[in-house]
């Protein structure tokens, strides 16, 4: 009598917990293998501890303005330590024990780094273990730019550790990360410059957002360079030198005491030789995949960032539980990626789902854009967040909500109930029946719908 069927997860971030646990519970013998801290990115170097910097950027803002609203705070006074305090007490009070959470299912881990050396074989150092599947979770890396000087400038990961806000920053990106961080240390008194290669930041977003983020980021001090790119880092450590051509040809530098690299993340793959399985990438080095996350090695699927798709943690969540379902199942299953929220935790928070107006007209879907601003909300005009907006993305055949785009201190909670809309195919008359509190950000969505 033959044994339980063998899985090994490599990585155990969002992704590949989901689904080393999913395949335990369902009776397989599981390894999972973690070269770094368990817990993955998410966790330790991206989503929470930017979050908690965002927290503590935030009450900046909030006391520095509260003599508008009849409050006296003196001046604001940051205690750099204290900050870096509460990210780490809310990493480790959100983590809990990682290691026992994995454990306490019958998972065996082990600390090391993988190495596939056959179709079925992995070496851990000097241990080989075979399975009758594996599953690469092994996270993402920064992209890193060939340009001279680039080893004397951060990535987002250095960013978050920070031993003192610098006092000058140029970051080079304009996509969420970049954003993120333009935001946080604007906020801490950071002169921030941004150089961005196309017209306007956040280019995967609908225009109206990205040009609200680029307005409230101005007023708070930060300078775009758009339509420009970096090409040299130069100088010495804390006292640097950036050198900036804009879409003219027109040089110029930029003292700063840090520079960020955040121009995205590719897969974290170079460990893994994974041609020394059977295993292929495509012209842009990543893994090449099936609809149902699988490589050209039955045995071996992808999830979360390493797959190369959206890299998000509920993303990749829910690409591990889809994984663990088609190996359980015997029967390949593709994950819906349909109506899935994304978020910016820029300032303000900028948040859609489903459809722009932009992509149904190229994908020659007739819509009405219905939006609502900051000056029709007793919550944005009660809280003075006057950036503030909400549109829906509705049918015009069918009345039916395809997206919805929100700007404001809540946007990233907001939009949860647009992506319920979107995704059960509801009609803008059933929004109009859904009553918003009040005075409140949510009820916007309710008088768009109208």
């Amino acid at each position: 009598m033959s044994g339980p069927e063998s899985a090994v997860v490599i990585g155990t971030g969002a992704a590949g917990r989901a689904v080393a646990k999913r395949l335990a519970d369902g009776g397989y013998e599981v390894t999972a293998v973690e070269h770094d801290r368990v817990g993955g990115t998410c966790l330790w170097t991206g989503c929470i501890p930017k979050k908690a910097l965002y927290a503590a950027a935030r009450a900046v803002r909030e006391v520095s303005r509260a003599t508008q609203f009849g409050v006296e705070c003196g001046n604001v006074s940051v205690d750099w330590s204290e900050v870096l305090a509460w990210k780490w007490h809310a990493q480790e009070s959100f983590a809990g024990d990682q290691a026992a959470l994995l454990t306490e299912h019958g998972i065996r881990l082990v600390q090391g780094t993988a190495r596939f050396v056959s179709e079925s074989q992995i070496t851990i150092g000097e241990e080989q273990v075979s399975a009758d599947h594996f599953v690469i979770a092994t996270g993402s890396l920064p992209v890193i730019p060939e340009i001279p000087g680039v080893e004397l400038a951060d990535t987002s990961t250095d960013a978050l550790r920070y031993p003192a806000p610098p006092r000058s920053l140029v970051i080079l990106g304009g996509g969420f990360i970049a954003m993120e961080l333009a935001g946080i240390f604007a906020s801490f008194g950071t002169r921030v410059e941004v150089v961005q290669r196309g017209p306007r930041v956040l280019s995967v977003l609908d225009p109206a957002l990205s040009h609200v983020a680029m307005a409230r980021l101005s007023r708070m001090g930060v300078v775009f360079h758009t339509e420009s790119s970096l090409k040299q880092i130069s100088g010495t450590e804390g006292d640097l030198i950036s050198t900036v051509v804009d879409g003219e040809g027109v040089s110029h530098e930029v003292a700063c005491e840090r520079a960020i690299v955040a121009i995205g993340r590719r897969p974290a793959l170079l460990d893994l030789d994974p041609s020394a399985a059977g295993i292929e990438l495509d012209g842009a080095g990543q893994l090449t995949l099936d609809s149902t996350l699988r490589t050209t090695n039955p045995r071996v699927w992808a999830c979360g960032d390493a797959a190369g798709g959206l890299m998000h943690t509920p993303v990749a969540s829910m690409e591990g539980r889809a994984v663990a379902r088609s190996i359980l199942s015997k029967s390949p299953y593709s994950p819906d990626y349909s109506a899935i929220p994304i978020a910016c935790f820029t300032t303000p928070q900028l948040a859609t789902v489903g459809l722009t107006a932009q992509v149904a007209e190229e994908s020659g879907i007739a819509v009405s854009v219905h939006r609502i601003d900051s000056d029709a909300i007793g919550a944005a005009i009660v809280d003075d967040e006057r950036d503030s907006f909400t549109q829906l993305v509705i049918g015009a055949d069918d009345n039916v909500v395809l997206g919805a785009q929100i700007a404001g201190p809540t946007a990233s909670d907001v939009i949860y109930a647009a992506a319920v809309a979107v995704k059960a195919h509801l009609t803008a008359d059933v929004l109009q029946t859904v009553l918003g509190v009040h005075p409140s950000y949510a009820e916007a969505e309710n008088y768009a719908a109208w």
